[in-house]
Parts: structure tokens; sequence; C-alpha cells
């Protein structure tokens, strides 16, 4: 059992809050959710002093995911919808390529399909090969049959793996494939250090949430399989009755980011709690993260905490912010052009304080032992929707919003 670490604690100053799954009690709260002009935007910043953000494409629609492709191309995800091509993505004049990826699922005209069903493309990630082999891996929510008691679509999770031709994907193949279950969520891919793949997948916004709890199901789960769909013979629960052996670890309600640190090699998880409670997970295969039994938040509608937020055999958040930042993609920084930023985390913050329009990038610096030193809210001032942050070939940083019109944005020190 891990106790929870004096950090936590004081992140709770923060004060930022996450969006809910389902329309909380009254009304949407929001300021004016739009870039106030083209840019470039220049700001002061705590420890990289200057910087420069500037909006390399628009015309995205609900941005998710960020890729780059070896030549300084990007793919991005609109999620459950388009897989685009930005080119020349890290050069002086990007240009978002008028034509999808073809080959991509299109589930918008299944029957009984609800508002909030969440069908198709989620994340996209390449193969460390790539350059090589072409190959990209990436997950979709792919719709199965009807569920009679709620008269809804049942749909799937689905790890895959494809070839990108020119602009077309092809010999698509499944490498995993999840229980059809009624508003399955969202999900992100990590490539490992050793032929193996981390797959994050979300708990059931509906009904089930403690799938989360089981091993019979990929729901709520980090997921570890080597990059041809084998599992590897040391994940935990390999060899345990009833259990998917894909299973790294579990006990998770939504974790939208993953990354190595630096520091420690070890993979960092960022997820979202419900209001209040957002975490920053430090991954240890077979453990317990802890939800719906465990959690530092509250309904939406607001309900008292838990009394126990940690219990025995539980492993505990490193990090969490209550109200919460509704955290995404998340990203080490390890480049030189931005060295005041060196080994910190971004991660992609949509709303805080359960007003709309409130997004961010928020800064972490960590010691040696992954333990906070302090944080930094930027870039709030653009009133954007984050949803995923990386690190270009070119050494700088990129962000994703989710916008009815998604930006890229390009963010570099302001002398360059």
């Amino acid at each position: 059992m891990r106790t929870y670490p004096k950090s936590v604690l004081c992140a709770l100053a923060l004060s930022i809050a996450a969006p809910p799954a389902a329309a909380a009690d009254g009304p949407e709260v929001s300021v004016p959710a739009r870039l106030s002009g083209a840019g470039p935007f220049l700001f002061q910043t705590a420890e990289q002093s200057r910087v420069k953000v500037e909006v390399v494409a628009r015309g995205l629609v609900n941005g998710y995911s960020l890729a780059f492709l070896p030549n300084g191309d990007a793919l991005v995800v609109e999620r459950g919808a388009r897989l685009r091509l930005l080119r020349n993505a890290t050069g002086p004049r990007p240009t978002l390529a008028p034509r999808p990826i073809a080959g991509i699922p299109d589930y918008s005209h299944t029957p009984h399909l609800d508002p909030s069903d969440v069908l198709g493309l989620q994340d996209v990630a390449l193969d460390p090969d790539f350059a090589v082999n072409h190959l990209i891996y990436l997950t979709l929510n792919r719709p199965f049959g009807l569920d009679a008691s709620s008269g809804r679509i049942t749909a799937a999770t689905v790890l895959a793996r494809a070839r990108l031709d020119g602009s077309r994907l092809v010999d698509i193949t499944d490498l995993v494939v999840g229980e059809a279950k009624v508003a399955v969520g969202g999900s992100r891919i990590l490539p490992g250090r050793h032929g193996d793949l981390f797959v994050s997948v979300g708990a059931l916004s509906e009904g089930d949430i403690q799938s989360a709890q089981r091993t019979d199901t990929i729901y709520g789960k980090v997921l570890r399989v080597m990059r041809d769909g084998r599992i590897p013979a040391d994940n935990p629960f390999v060899g345990v009755k009833g259990a998917r052996a894909e299973i790294w670890t579990y006990g998770h309600r939504d974790p939208l980011g993953l990354a190595f640190a630096p520091q420690t090699g070890q993979i960092i998880a960022s997820e979202h709690g419900p209001q209040g409670g957002d975490e920053l997970n430090i991954l240890s295969a077979g453990r317990n993260y802890g939800w719906p039994n465990a959690t530092y938040g509250t309904q939406y509608g607001g309900s008292p905490l838990p009394a126990a937020p940690v219990p025995p055999d539980t492993q505990g958040p490193t990090l969490i912010w209550s109200p919460s930042i509704a955290p995404a993609g998340i990203a080490f920084y390890t480049g030189a052009k931005l060295r005041g930023w060196r080994n910190n985390l971004f991660i992609a913050s949509a709303r805080r304080g359960q007003i709309n329009g409130t997004g961010a990038l928020i800064r972490v610096v960590f010691n040696e032992k992954l333990e906070e030193i302090r944080q930094e809210v930027l870039f709030d001032r653009l009133h954007q929707r984050f949803k995923d942050v990386r690190q270009g070939p070119d050494g700088l940083l990129y962000a994703l919003t989710d916008e009815p019109n998604s930006v890229v944005l390009r963010i570099g020190p302001a002398s360059r």
C-alpha cells in the first residue's frame, strides 16, 4: 500500500475542475472560448522567460491526438471521425491536407447512435521503426450490436495495427478487441521500449463502472501487449483464471495520457476523476488504482468526499487536482530549445473550475524521484480546450485543442 504524499495535498491549491461525462446539475458556465486574434501570442513564463505560441493549423474538428512523422509531417486525430495529415508541421508553412487519410472506418451512420456515444477513431501512435516499416497503431470504438434493455448500441474498444501507404491506411489488423458494452470511452497508446505497447482504456461512463475493478474486461485498465498482439509472459494476470491477460494495471477511471518519465523510466498516466480528484499516477505492474472505490473526487452534482480515499491494497496517486483540470495528453519535454523546461511534464487541460473556456497547459516540475516541486498554468488566456501535447522532432512543443474549430499550436522561444 502506498501512503498519500504531502505533494498531493498541496495540489489542492490549484483549484481546477474537470468536465463531466454527462451534463452536470445546473447550467453550463463558460467564458468566450475563442482565440483572441490570429497570433502569434507572446507569454512571460516562470522559468522559460518569453515564449511564442503560433497557430500552425486551423480547420480541424474536435482534435484528440497528435503524432509526428520522421519527415516533420504530423498525423492529427479528429476524435471519432478522421485522421488528418499536417504537411510540413515543423516547418515555416504547415499545410493541412484537404482530404483525410483513407481507410479509417466510418461509423457516423450507425443505427441507434446516441449523442453521447463516441465511436470511431481515438488515438494513433507510430511504431518506433516507422521509418522502415510505416506501421502505426490506432484505437477505435467499434459498434457491435444493440443493447435490448437500453435501446442503445454496444461497442468495443479495439487496438489495431495498420500500414500508412501514402495517404491511405492498409493492412489493418486487430491486436486487442474489448468486450461489447454500452458507452465505451477514450483510450491512449504508448509504444514501449521492449517491443511492447501500453494502451489505456477508460472505464464505462454509464452503468457498470465497477468494471474497472474486474479483471475479466479491458475497461478501466492499462493494457500491455507486444506489437504483433502477443501477450508478454510476464504480464501480471497471465495464467489467472477468468482474467484478461493483457491487463497491466487496473482500477482506472479515464486515463487519457501516457508518457515515460525521463528521470526514472517509469510510466506516468494522467486520469480524469469525477468532480475533483483528477490524478497523476506512476504505474506499477499489477497494481489497483482504486476507481470507483477510491477517489479524492465527488459526483458532479455534489457529494461528500469518501472517508477513505486510498484504502488498503490500493495505489494512491502521486498528485491530484481538486477541483480538477480535465487532464488528457501528457508529454515530458527533453529537448534543448526550451532549456528552462527540460524534464518538465506538460499536461493538456480542457478546463478548470468546471468553467468552459478555461483550458491550459499545466507544467509540473519534479525532482529526480518524481516528487512534485512546483506547477505553472500556461496559455489559459487563449481560452482553448487543450487535448494533447507533444514534443516535435524540432525540439519545440506542440499542442492540439478540442474545439469545433480545433487548432495545432507551436510553442517555442520568443526569440526564434
